[in-house]
């Protein structure tokens, strides 16, 4: 029998990697069906780099306006906390697609983040979620501190709990990024976004004045998430962040 040489075995590992790789990504990517399902429990690794929103196959017309706002909180000259105002980056991300007749019409972020953001929130147990908005702002844990304490209240699964902190993470990184953006003589102690959701204006209002229009529309619903600490990333990465905000805001 030949004997196996390094480079033998490294191409068989990197192939059976990469295999593995091809195969929860096909798996995670299908249609929701009994193999994906069964699948899912072996693929949340993936999320939120490698999900995909079926809806891009089935486009319905837009039913509400969603945004996502970052509000930072920092210490004063005299000691105390104070809150900057609400960002809504939903609307700098906006600008995009609103101002800009040529360049890119990639998907902006925020809208990638509001539905994952809400499902996987509303995944946790009703204990877990009451430990996950009442976190304080003049202390806010750790993230393995709040891994912990959302595990301790409810027996539900772990990766339920990893998934819903992976998501968080991404979206407090990036609040923080936009709120030294905007106030880069501040130091912050503590971060926090909100979910905003309206839905249009009824079919039957449509003909109405704009006051009229206006006023049949539903009442915006507001979810404000917990106080969690700063997340910082890379220099290349903040300048990126902070030149988008120059240019769109």
């Amino acid at each position: 029998m030949p004997r196996l040489t390094l480079k033998t075995t490294f191409v068989v590992a990197a192939s059976l990697v990469a295999l593995s790789q091809l195969t929860a990504v096909t798996l995670a990517s299908l249609p929701p069906n009994r193999y994906s399902n069964a699948a899912a429990p072996h693929t949340t690794y993936l999320s939120p780099m490698f999900t995909q929103n079926w809806r891009l196959f089935a486009p319905n017309p837009i039913a509400e306006d969603r945004r996502i706002l970052f509000q930072g909180s920092y210490r004063a000259a005299d000691g105390t906390l104070k809150q900057t105002e609400w960002v809504d980056w939903t609307d700098v991300e906006l600008d995009l697609v609103h101002h800009r007749l040529v360049g890119g019409r990639a998907g902006y972020v925020t809208n990638k983040l509001f539905s994952p953001l809400g499902a996987r929130y509303g995944k946790l147990l009703d204990a877990q979620r009451h430990v996950a908005v009442t976190t304080e702002e003049k202390d806010p844990p750790s993230w393995s501190e709040l891994r912990k304490s959302l595990l301790a209240a409810g027996p539900s699964r772990p990766d339920s709990v990893e998934v819903y902190l992976r998501y968080e993470r991404a979206t407090i990184r990036l609040a923080t990024e936009v709120l030294e953006s905007r106030w880069p003589d501040r130091t912050f102690v503590a971060v926090r976004y909100s979910l905003n959701r309206q839905r249009v204006t009824p079919y039957d209002a449509r003909h109405g004045s704009k006051q009229e229009r206006e006023a049949a529309r539903p009442r915006e619903i507001r979810r404000v998430g917990g106080w969690r600490i700063p997340e910082v990333g890379s220099k290349a990465e903040q300048r990126v962040i902070a030149d988008f905000d120059r240019r769109h805001r």
